[in-house]
């Protein structure tokens, strides 16, 4: 009967935040091997800790191969630029601190840490965990639930945001998994995912508002109003409902 916090670390996404963070003041030891990632991805690692105490806690990776969405959209993540060349090394000893944490390690050939992250909240919340994922990626607001926050840092400070499903539904203004069907339509340009061309972010969210889901939508394709709104959807139909298999 005991509550058990379970903790979700998407290490490559935190890892990439903390890079970029000293990117114009970049940390070096005296031999000259660049730290700036190990360093805030620790900073981060034994904040949340103390601040969190959970009972549980695992660290997900990506994997080196392609996942099955290059295989639906060969253009996935095609416009993400090679790992600076300094982060590289930077990997292997943020998988070193994790393990020297005596945290586990999760890396599965043909999914990324997100899928390996989202398996894990769902199994969690599923037998009634209560699970914190840590990562800033905007993807990772589907899995929020009764059991599932999500803890990502404030940009300019080292204060963490907590999303739980009321705070979604105040940030975005629909419910967690609607994320998906909002992504959809405007695309992610971090994953080069493509949406639907020409609907942003304000055009997008009554739809979403009124019609719940793409499938929604264009069931009811013919009361969306101004034409011009209609007739993108109507172009993009393929690439939303891609979209959305993507996400």
């Amino acid at each position: 009967g005991q509550e058990i916090l379970d903790q979700v670390f998407d290490v490559m996404s935190l890892a990439y935040k903390a890079y970029f963070a000293f990117i114009t003041r970049p940390l070096k030891t005296k031999a000259g091997e660049p730290t700036s990632a190990v360093y805030g991805f620790l900073t981060q690692l034994i904040k949340i800790l103390e601040e969190t105490k959970p009972d549980a806690v695992v660290a997900a990776f990506d994997s080196k191969e392609k996942t099955f969405r290059h295989d639906m959209y060969p253009a996935y993540k095609s416009n993400r630029a090679e790992m600076p060349e300094d982060m590289i090394p930077q990997i292997g000893r943020i998988r070193e601190v994790i393990e020297a944490f005596n945290i586990p390690v999760m890396i599965q050939p043909g999914l990324e840490a997100d899928d390996l992250a989202g398996i894990t909240a769902t199994a969690g919340s599923r037998i009634g965990y209560k699970v914190i994922l840590l990562s800033p990626d905007k993807d990772y607001v589907q899995l929020v639930d009764e059991n599932v926050t999500i803890l990502r840092t404030v940009r300019g400070s080292n204060d963490f945001e907590e999303l739980t499903p009321e705070s979604v539904r105040v940030k975005y203004g629909f419910e967690p998994l609607q994320i998906i069907d909002y992504l959809a339509l405007i695309g992610d340009s971090s994953d080069f995912i493509p949406g639907v061309p020409g609907i942003g972010e304000k055009t997008a969210l009554p739809l979403i508002q009124k019609h719940g889901t793409i499938e929604a939508i264009y069931q009811n394709l013919e009361s969306v109003t101004p034409a011009g709104v209609k007739a993108k959807l109507e172009k993009g139909k393929e690439s939303a409902f891609l979209s959305k298999k993507l996400i």
